[in-house]
């Protein structure tokens, strides 16, 4: 009988508990998403109105629970919510003063006016505090009372509740870092949150934080050993209010990412206290953010620009985001270039084109035409009335009757890659839909092999992670988890990968990719291969209005793109390789010092060393010769067919 006795005590208090706490819950303020970077560093917060972050009441230290009882309400634990003699010593004090003066206002009351009324000081408004003080001491425990009142209350600078009074205060993202001088300082705030301002009359804050000290030591919560030190330290350690992030680059590709994947409903991401776990490096963001701008505004003075913008991106082997830089300067411009706008990409296209070439048979060691070239585009000239002829040019302005394959992607030859192309114009489209450069319904001419149609640089990376990684594409994703404000995991991010190409055709283009940063466009950078492999292509479209450089190491892929929004001219012979590669290069540098970087594998010595013997020669007589040598070289009396 006492066991079933039990048993129902048990179960109804449990039902009592759950009610309690979705009470508590219905109650509960609207809280910012806090973001974090990839290593747990707080690098932002998306709000709207007021700036509160959630604070669970174990998250909550023992001192702060004691300041604050201790200055507002020292019978918390005593009473029903409401005091007798709180509010007859209130009383005597406003029938002295002729008004309503001081509340005598418990906790509890403190909670019902914040969560249910007006701050107007009103003897109805007083008769409806109590009443709802009794319903919330009803429904809800101490704990929970206390929880509810120390996320609502209003902590001076914009902060609301202790958690996120914690951050713009001292810079402290988790309660348990408060010192016991910190808990009573904030408990102090509360009885006049400008009056006691830290940043605006220190004195009087350090004099209210005292007090409450020293009634704390009397009330037997501290030591006089912890209490010397407390008021001996300094108020805060920040020189101003740490004012909260709540947009930049980075957190607007956070905010794109929730949105197109439909990880939350977007709205809920400014009130509902999400933890979003990103893989931004903050340290490399900034460090990234830094070059760019100083290139940007070093170009922009020596060439007398005004509207000079950079964007830059990079990923690890996984796809993760390590940073996105959108712009010069985030104040000055929110556009982000390098995901939220499509550009013609150049001569970083051509890849695709010398990949299809391999995929198909042909060998670096290959020969193409590289002579003067003239296509008919199908389209009619208004004022001749005659069909358009294409010339395609090549940016030396120079020809030759023939160049070999490899020469031509080192040198970024424009008339030979397309000399290339003519031999599989519909392979090379499906590559370029199968890396995500096109869509499957876009438009495909000839011009699409040296970079005229549109991307940006999210797409460019995209499609160089698969010739990083011997042909497994991955798609760039930043946000790693997100939880609720209980710190349940309502989203897992992991890598989306697909394989585009077979591994081999990919190796011998990232050899290609490596002798372009050696000796090829890229020659400027090539001081980094003395210390790890660098492979990347260069990009310059028409009237040098876009510079591109789009590299990778054996742990990232980066893009950098320069240009002007008006999409004017920047400067004449602003290429890829002067422009964008040296800050790839700074870039590079520091993500290597931290992530590594080494040797690609199979290594390029072996990989050239396994090119295909070349079939394709312009000139037979090229042919005979090119073998004859090959014999030579090998020392041996082998026929030309045993080699072929």
């Amino acid at each position: 009988m006492n066991r079933f006795f039990l048993l129902i005590c048990f179960f109804m208090l449990s039902i009592n508990a759950l009610a309690s706490s979705e009470y508590k819950e219905k109650l509960l303020p609207k809280f910012a998403s806090t973001i974090y970077d990839r290593d747990g560093h707080i690098i932002g917060f998306f709000y709207k109105g007021k700036f509160r972050i959630y604070a669970s009441y174990k998250e909550i230290p023992e001192n702060l629970i004691r300041a604050v009882i201790t200055a507002e309400d020292e019978r918390f634990f005593e009473h029903k919510g409401i005091d007798p003699l709180g509010i007859l010593r209130a009383a005597v004090t406003d029938i002295s003063k002729g008004k309503v003066v001081q509340g005598g206002s418990t906790i509890t009351q403190q909670l019902a006016k914040m969560v249910y009324l007006s701050p107007k000081r009103t003897v109805e408004r007083k008769l409806k505090e109590l009443a709802l003080a009794r319903e919330l001491e009803e429904k809800l425990t101490k704990k929970e009372i206390l929880e509810l009142y120390l996320n609502y209350v209003y902590l001076s600078n914009g902060a609301y509740g202790v958690k996120a009074a914690a951050w713009v205060l001292f810079g402290v993202s988790d309660l348990k870092q408060l010192t016991l001088a910190q808990c009573a300082l904030l408990a102090g705030i509360i009885r006049g949150p400008e009056y006691y301002n830290p940043f605006k009359h220190p004195v009087r804050a350090k004099k209210r934080r005292d007090f409450i000290l020293k009634k704390m030591l009397k009330a037997g919560y501290i030591s006089r050993k912890e209490y010397e030190k407390a008021i001996n330290e300094p108020l805060t350690p920040l020189e101003k209010p740490n004012k909260p992030k709540t947009a930049g680059y980075e957190l607007d590709l956070v905010k794109f990412e929730i949105a197109r994947k439909g990880l939350v409903p977007y709205n809920s991401i400014f009130t509902s206290g999400y933890r979003i776990k990103t893989t931004i490096d903050e340290e490399i963001q900034k460090f990234a953010q830094e070059i760019l701008s100083k290139y940007d505004q070093k170009y922009s003075e020596i060439h007398k620009l005004e509207d000079l913008q950079c964007a830059g991106m990079a990923i690890n082997k996984k796809g993760e985001v390590l940073f996105v830089v959108g712009g010069k300067d985030y104040k000055t411009s929110k556009f982000n270039r390098a995901f939220q706008v499509l550009r013609p990409i150049g001569s970083t296209a051509k890849p695709m084109t010398y990949l299809t070439a391999f995929q198909n048979g042909w060998s670096p060691l290959d020969f193409v035409p590289n002579e003067p070239l003239e296509i008919p585009t199908g389209q009619i000239d208004n004022e001749t009335g005659e069909e358009k002829i294409w010339k395609p040019e090549n940016y030396s302005g120079k020809f030759t009757p023939f160049i070999q394959v490899r020469e031509a992607l080192i040198h970024s030859v424009n008339v030979a890659t397309i000399y290339l192309a003519l031999n599989f114009p519909q392979k090379i489209r499906k590559n370029m839909i199968a890396f995500e450069l096109i869509k499957k319904d876009s438009p495909f001419d000839l011009s699409y092999v040296l970079g005229s149609f549109p991307a940006n640089l999210y797409r460019i990376i995209r499609a160089y992670s698969a010739i990083q990684d011997n042909g497994i594409l991955k798609e760039p994703y930043v946000v790693t988890e997100i939880r609720s404000k209980n710190g349940k995991i309502i989203y897992k991010g992991y890598p989306t990968i697909k394989p585009v190409s077979d591994p081999f055709s990919i190796q011998l283009i990232r050899s290609i990719l490596q002798d372009v940063v050696k000796e090829g466009t890229a020659k400027r950078i090539s001081y980094l291969t003395k210390w790890f492999d660098v492979a990347g292509k260069t990009g310059t479209t028409n009237d040098w209005r876009d510079t591109y450089f789009t590299g990778f190491t054996t742990s990232f892929i980066m893009s950098i793109w320069f240009g002007r929004d008006s999409y004017e001219t920047m400067w004449k012979g602003a290429t890829g390789g002067g422009v964008a590669a040296p800050p790839w290069a700074e870039i590079a540098k520091e993500l290597c010092s931290k992530y590594g970087c080494e040797q690609f594998e199979p290594p390029y010595e072996e990989i050239v060393k396994n090119y295909p013997l070349p079939t394709h020669f312009p000139e037979e007589e090229m042919k005979e010769a090119y073998y004859d040598e090959l014999i030579n070289s090998l020392g041996e009396k082998a026929d030309k067919a045993k080699i072929q």
